[in-house]
């Protein structure tokens, strides 16, 4: 009988192995950094797309099938919009989220995009646009 050198629990090298056991199981790497970040946390939440913006700060969150999040004046105004499929204008690399009901517009474009408060860039500039306000930003997918 052979027995192998870091098999650890005396199994043979023949033996067969549970049932669902891999043969080299690895730990799973914990970002400590990435389970606090609010953009994982988004994510996590089934967020398909989150956007910032500052003065006022503001952000926005795209939830597929659920909703469209808008939170403005640092986080005092909390408004839910059911979500609408978007219409994708493909040569302007641009998409529109239409909310006419609400009197709101949401517009993402293909441009870079660099945060005025952290410096962070990303790859999309999005900008809301209600009948009283504009608010600019940026923004990434996160899935």
């Amino acid at each position: 009988m052979v027995v192998a050198g870091c098999s650890g629990g005396g199994e043979t090298a023949d033996a067969p192995r549970p049932q669902g056991q891999t043969e080299n199981p690895k730990p799973e790497f914990i970002d400590e950094h990435a389970i606090n970040d609010v953009w994982h946390q988004a994510k996590l939440r089934g967020v398909a797309f989150r956007a910032i913006g500052q003065e006022p700060a503001w952000l926005l969150e795209i939830t597929n099938g659920e909703e469209i999040l808008l939170v403005t004046n640092y986080g005092e105004q909390r408004t839910s919009f059911p979500y609408v499929e978007p219409v994708v204008f493909q040569e302007e690399r641009r998409t529109e989220y239409r909310l006419p009901k609400y009197d709101t517009i949401v517009e993402i474009r293909g441009t870079p995009c660099t945060d005025s408060m952290s410096g962070e860039r990303f790859a999309v500039s999005v900008t809301v646009t209600r009948s009283d306000e504009r608010l600019d930003g940026c923004g990434r997918a996160l899935f």
